[in-house]
């Protein structure tokens, strides 16, 4: 890495915290290039010294650097978590004060879009919630604001709830006024220890997969500031790879609901105390997996006998020195598809985040027929390796089963050039009897 590169990836560190080795090597690299395209210089050097003195340039920087990838209800359970957790507390509680939900990072709007239809579809009504949306990105920010997203950021709606939410457009669909209203954005840094200082605490906050792109110093700042930001009795709804534990904060949280779901709450003074880096819950068997909440009462139905559950998988010796994907892949090959992902995570949590962890959760995910989960693995897969031939082929293929056909094909011209790339790499590598690459 050049001196001017080395100075980038400083100024980017200091304002985002990123763990170098989560975000892959190659991530910082190709966004100086683009920026250095975009304003016309060559040195790298020249280019670090323009991005330490310019805010601009720096918030620029940042805009290639975060992941833009979101779509509507990206994840179901979270948002199932959130209608009960709003119905019991405030719908059925009319005269208790508005329900406070947090976005951070907020990325392009879909998710604290999605807040507000779930908590409109839990019975709330405006003036009974309140919705902050935070992200780094300005960038990112003005699309949320537009609030105008392609068929592809819609992939997990409904069709009732696209007819009753959005509104087509010559350019894609805008959400409709009702809910754009509902949420006000701001631009802001989970690291900033005065960020949404003068706001009061939040019933609820959303702050998924950004831990797991965070180095540890980071990490600990970013726990101070979610414990600070949310409720007494609130919910923290975090992404299935993101860690707690970095500071005493962190580890003040436990399990809020069904595993899966990836809620916390704090811990209570007589509950035992979290261990330092402990990973989330992991995803039990699905003949396994409680409900958030008791039902509402239904009429009799005849009575359908259950399947059989799995027996559970016996536990790895103490002795088990073979990697944890490896032991994943023995658990997924059984269709134990709950102990693989707890494999999976440990390995994410014990080595660092990977393309190989994440595109191996991705088809377990598949397995177990959780489709969203498994498209959200395998665009971490790209984030960490852009080149990740399969992944973008996996991609490709969700695409285009639910019709969004450019998309796919974006996602296969990828894959042709990851390929082609690792065939002249691989060539040159015959010829000259060594690596191409260091």
């Amino acid at each position: 890495m050049s001196d001017g590169l080395r100075a980038i990836d400083a100024i980017l560190n200091e304002r985002l915290g990123l763990d170098r080795a989560s975000i892959g090597p190659g991530l910082i690299p190709r966004a100086a290039r683009e920026r250095m395209r975009a304003t016309g210089l060559v040195q790298e050097q020249d280019y670090a010294e323009l991005v330490a003195r310019s805010e601009a340039e720096l918030q620029a920087l940042i805009d290639e650097v975060v992941v833009p990838e979101s779509w509507f209800f990206r994840d179901a359970l979270p948002f199932d978590l959130l209608r009960t957790f709003a119905r019991d507390g405030w719908t059925a509680r009319p005269s208790r004060g508005p329900l406070r939900v947090l976005s951070l990072p907020c990325a392009g709007g879909e998710e604290p879009y999605s807040i507000a239809v779930t908590l409109e579809e839990a019975g709330l009504p405006p003036g009974r919630f309140v919705i902050d949306a935070v992200d780094v990105s300005e960038r990112r920010l003005e699309t949320a604001r537009a609030g105008v997203y392609s068929q592809n950021s819609l992939r997990g709606l409904g069709p009732e709830r696209l007819a009753r939410w959005f509104r087509e457009r010559p350019g894609g669909f805008e959400v409709a006024e009702a809910i754009r209203g509902r949420v006000r954005f701001r631009l802001g840094n989970i690291l900033d220890p005065a960020l949404l200082a003068g706001e009061p605490p939040y019933d609820a906050v959303f702050c998924r997969n950004l831990l797991i792109y965070l180095a540890r110093p980071s990490r600990a700042l970013a726990e101070a500031t979610l414990d600070r930001l949310l409720a007494a009795d609130g919910l923290l709804v975090l992404g299935h790879a993101d860690t707690l534990g970095a500071s005493p904060a962190g580890r003040a949280f436990v399990a809020a609901a069904g595993l899966g779901t990836f809620a916390l709450r704090r811990r209570k003074p007589d509950e035992a105390p979290r261990r330092p880096e402990a990973a989330l819950p992991s995803p039990p068997k699905l003949a396994d997996r409680p409900r958030l909440a008791p039902p509402p009462p239904t009429p009799p139905r005849p009575a359908i006998a259950a399947p059989p559950a799995p027996p559970p998988a016996p536990s790895p010796p103490a002795d088990d020195a073979r990697p944890w994907l490896e032991r994943a892949m023995e658990h997924a090959n059984q269709g134990r598809h709950g102990q693989a992902l707890a494999c999976c995570e440990e390995a994410v949590r014990r080595e660092g985040p990977s393309a190989a962890a994440f595109v191996l959760m991705a088809g377990i995910h598949q397995a177990a027929g959780r489709r969203s989960e498994a498209e959200g693995c395998y665009n971490k897969a790209i984030y960490l390796d852009p080149a990740h031939d399969g992944a973008l082929l996996a991609l490709a293929l969700i695409a285009e089963r639910r019709g969004d056909l450019a998309a796919a094909a974006g996602f296969r011209r990828r894959a042709d050039r990851a390929l082609k790339s690792g065939r002249v790499a691989a060539d040159i590598n015959t010829k000259t009897g060594g690596p191409a690459h260091e």
